[in-house]
C-alpha cells in the first residue's frame, strides 16, 4: 500500500475492566499497546450451611445450591476512538477527532498472533478440542457445548474475511441480570491451527449485565477444573469499521 494511502486507526480503550492505548493498522485486527486490570470480583456464596439433629426426627429439607462456573471469563468495558493519518514512525498527518460511537469488533485468543487470513466459524471438531482443553464435556452445564448453542449473529468482517450473518456458533451475554438475544453476540471464531478466538461485537452505550452503560461484553474460555488454578493468558485484538 502507498505510504500517501496509509491509513492508522487508532483507539483509546477505556474500558471499566481494563484500559490502554490501540493502535489498528491495515486491515486485521490488531491487539492493543497496553492493557491494565482495574478491578475484578466473583460472587461469594454464603448461607445456612448447618441444621440440627435430635433423635427420632425425621426431617424434610429444601436445598437451593448455585455453583459458580470454573470455566469461564467476563470482561466488559467501554472505548472511544479516532481515526490517524500516520506515517510509519507514527508522526500524524491529520487527526479526525473523537468518534461519538465506535463500531466494530473485539478478540480474545489464547494464540499471541492467529491466522486472521484463515479465520472462519469454528467448526464441531474445534469445538470438541476446546471442550477439552477447559476440563469440560459436551453435557456439562458449562461447556462450550452447551454455552455457543446458537447460531444468531450480524454480519461482520474480520480484515478481508467476511463472516455473514447466523453462520457461525454464539450466545448472547445477559443484559440487566436477565437473558436476551438482540446485543452484545458473543462468536466463535478460529483459525485452520484451531485456535479458538472469543468474539463479541461492539456495542455503542447500551445497557449491560449490571445495569450499567457499556460498549462491550466478552466472555472467554478458563480450565480452574481437576487441580487446575490458572489464570489464563489472552491476547486481545480489536478492529474498528
Amino acid at each position: 500500500m502507498s505510504p500517501h494511502l496509509l491509513r492508522t486507526v487508532q483507539a483509546i480503550f477505556l474500558l471499566l475492566l481494563l484500559s490502554g492505548t490501540l493502535e489498528l493498522v491495515g486491515a486485521e485486527p490488531v491487539s492493543p499497546l497496553d492493557m491494565q486490570v482495574k478491578s475484578s470480583s466473583t460472587r461469594t456464596i454464603s448461607g445456612l450451611t448447618n441444621v440440627s439433629a435430635q433423635g427420632g426426627n425425621v426431617t424434610e429439607l429444601r436445598i437451593d445450591m448455585l455453583s459458580v462456573t470454573k470455566t469461564w471469563q467476563g470482561y466488559f468495558g467501554n472505548i472511544t476512538g479516532n481515526i490517524h493519518l500516520d506515517d510509519a514512525d507514527n508522526n500524524s498527518f491529520y487527526v479526525w477527532g473523537n468518534a461519538s460511537s465506535v463500531n466494530g469488533e473485539i478478540y480474545a485468543s489464547r494464540n499471541s498472533s492467529p491466522g486472521w487470513s484463515s479465520i472462519n466459524c469454528t467448526n464441531s471438531t474445534q469445538v470438541d478440542l476446546e471442550n477439552a482443553y477447559l476440563g469440560v464435556s459436551s453435557g456439562d452445564g458449562d461447556s462450550v457445548t452447551n454455552t455457543f448453542s446458537a447460531t444468531a449473529h450480524p454480519a461482520f468482517n474480520v480484515g478481508l474475511r467476511p463472516i455473514t450473518n447466523d453462520s457461525c456458533l454464539s450466545t448472547n451475554i445477559y443484559v440487566n441480570g436477565t437473558a436476551q438475544g438482540d446485543a452484545f453476540y458473543q462468536i466463535l471464531l478460529s483459525d485452520d491451527a484451531d485456535s479458538v478466538i472469543y468474539t463479541t461485537i461492539i456495542e455503542d452505550d447500551q445497557y449491560g449485565y449490571n445495569s450499567r452503560l457499556m460498549d462491550f461484553q466478552l466472555m472467554v474460555g478458563e480450565n480452574e477444573h481437576d487441580g487446575n488454578s490458572g489464570p489464563t493468558l489472552y491476547y486481545f485484538f480489536v478492529e474498528l469499521s
